[in-house]
């Protein structure tokens, strides 16, 4: 049996929870760290982890190297 997968779809669910931010509080409910820009801080990699915690840094050697904490 084959099933098939709806790409469209899949690209439209993740389009609208990305952007009400239901795919970022879900991830990190299910413990994942997240990295992206910060628009207010463009030099710097924001990374936020499952406990809330917001910081900025870069990213050197292989690993998040913090630089400011924001919460």
């Amino acid at each position: 049996m084959t099933s098939q997968f709806d790409v469209l779809t899949l690209s439209e669910t993740v389009s609208r929870d990305s952007q009400s931010g239901k795919l970022s509080r879900d991830l990190l409910g299910q413990g994942q760290t997240l990295y992206g820009k910060n628009i207010d801080f463009p030099d710097f990699l924001e990374r936020i982890t499952p406990d809330g915690k917001k910081s900025l840094g870069h990213w050197r050697n292989g690993e998040f190297q913090q630089v400011i904490s924001l919460l």
